[in-house]
């Protein structure tokens, strides 16, 4: 987005969320992780960091395939910026990254892609426009 936009433009398609929920221990998330996460992110969205919100949900009772090694489940919402194309883009990047950092392999991570409406999301007492 360029500066010429309204405040409320510039914010209506500015707020990723992304969860994480994995088996894996709070001890085996490295300190690093949510702040590489979010410049990944952010960067492959195109939306400044300042509006990325990260939930990462550790020591989760879970299982993938019905095996309780290392897995995640995870969700991407995003106003905008998802779609087919796109998608296979952050779900390589995301994958790769927790592979990398949480030593889970990629084929036991589901990362579920949600682009929601403005009127949907709820931020400083009101909607998005």
């Amino acid at each position: 987005m360029t500066n010429s936009h309204a405040a409320g433009e510039t914010q209506k398609s500015e707020t990723p969320k992304f969860i994480v929920n994995t088996n894996i221990s709070k001890d085996n998330v490295p300190e690093s992780f949510v702040g590489e996460l979010t410049q990944q992110l952010s960067k492959a969205l195109g939306k400044p960091a300042q509006y990325l919100a990260i939930q990462i949900s550790p020591g989760q009772v879970m299982s993938f395939g019905g095996s309780t090694d290392p897995c995640a489940m995870c969700f991407l919402y995003s106003i905008g910026k998802l779609g087919e194309q796109e998608n296979k883009v952050y779900s390589k990047l995301l994958c790769d990254l927790m592979s990398k950092q949480l030593k889970t392999p990629s084929d036991r991570i589901y990362v579920s892609f949600f682009d929601i409406s403005p009127g949907n999301v709820g931020w400083n007492n009101s909607t998005f426009p």
